[in-house]
């Protein structure tokens, strides 16, 4: 296939986490947007692959369950893509493009496995000097399309499951990570939770999976014995979660994929970030039209934002997310 020519069937490869897949969804609305009829493929994992069909943008979902590496060529060959786009840093995608007779594909530049691509982007993503999603929408270049690098990703709501939520106005707050990124301690949501209750009197819903059952259990008795209304969201699947976080009057979250959802859903949405270069606001925010996204206002070490220990998280006050908190909250 000659590259000057329009591709039909496009396919990106994220096999990743939450976050790094909404961070790809610009990706289908960029290439819509100069090519209105191809057809746009996502390979995702299984678990995300509920969310990736809310994208407006994406033709098809190839689930990526982590099985053998011949069903992967198999999976491949299938979606008869004329490009490929390696998002996923792993040899086994790029080398089973290549297997699969993919005739263009597009991948990082630095690897060693690059030889199997024939479409190379010379990038370290390490720098930090823009959004994960802006350095997905680069990987667009050798289609000839270069994408505004502040395209949005977006989720359709309307196609969500009931709002198991009974309140019609609420806050959610999701505290942990799942180890992606250094989180706020058990104080900190505690005095924010308490601050949020006397100035907007909204019921709080704290959300989070099993593994982190007995941190949010602990979390909301302490919260109860301020007075607050507030309520653990029974772990549910992704999309029922997805609905809670779009219709909140506000979300709070570190950097993992809840903020991720909701703000690319339209939610007002505050981003908790510490500075070091790799887990920053720069690196990992959230995108989306009603977002702040915060991080410490001054370094609180020497080698701040370059430490190997990073704990600076803790320096974000409890007023600066009050203070987005009032800007974004829906009346």
């Amino acid at each position: 296939m000659n590259i000057t020519s329009k591709p039909k069937k496009i396919l990106i490869v994220r096999t990743d986490k939450i976050g790094d897949m909404v961070l790809t969804l610009p990706l289908a609305r960029a290439i819509k947007q100069v090519m209105p009829d191809a057809n746009v493929s996502i390979m995702a994992r299984t678990y995300t692959a509920p969310l990736v069909k809310l994208c407006p943008d994406i033709d098809k979902v190839v689930e990526y369950d982590g099985s053998s590496f011949v069903h992967l060529i198999g999976q491949l060959r299938r979606v008869r893509a004329d490009v490929v786009i390696l998002l996923s840093p792993k040899a086994r995608f790029a080398i089973a493009s290549f297997l699969a007779g993919i005739p263009i594909r597009i991948g990082k530049g630095y690897r060693w496995y690059s030889v199997f691509t024939n479409k190379k982007i010379f990038e370290h993503r390490k720098n930090a000097e823009r959004n994960e999603a802006a350095y997905n929408l680069r990987m667009l270049k050798p289609l000839g399309i270069d994408a505004e690098e502040q395209l949005l990703p977006i989720l359709d709501k309307n196609k969500l499951p009931k709002n198991p939520i009974n309140a019609t106005k609420y806050i959610v707050l999701h505290t942990q990570t799942g180890g992606s990124a250094p989180i706020w301690d058990a104080d900190k949501w505690c005095k924010l939770g308490s601050v949020l209750n006397q100035k907007f009197h909204l019921p709080v819903i704290l959300t989070g999976i099993r593994s982190e059952g007995e941190f949010l259990f602990i979390l909301s008795e302490r919260m109860k014995q301020d007075g607050m209304d507030v309520h653990i969201l029974p772990e549910s699947d992704l999309l029922s979660l997805a609905r809670v976080l779009s219709e909140a009057s506000l979300v709070i979250s570190g950097s993992t994929g809840p903020g991720h959802i909701a703000a690319a859903l339209g939610a007002p949405t505050i981003g908790l970030f510490p500075l070091a270069r790799a887990l920053s606001k720069e690196r990992w925010g959230f995108r989306g039209a009603n977002v702040e996204n915060l991080s410490p206002l001054d370094p609180v070490k020497a080698e701040c934002p370059m430490c190997k220990n990073c704990e600076c998280i803790a320096a974000i006050t409890v007023d600066q997310v009050m203070n987005a908190g009032e800007r974004l909250i829906r009346p």
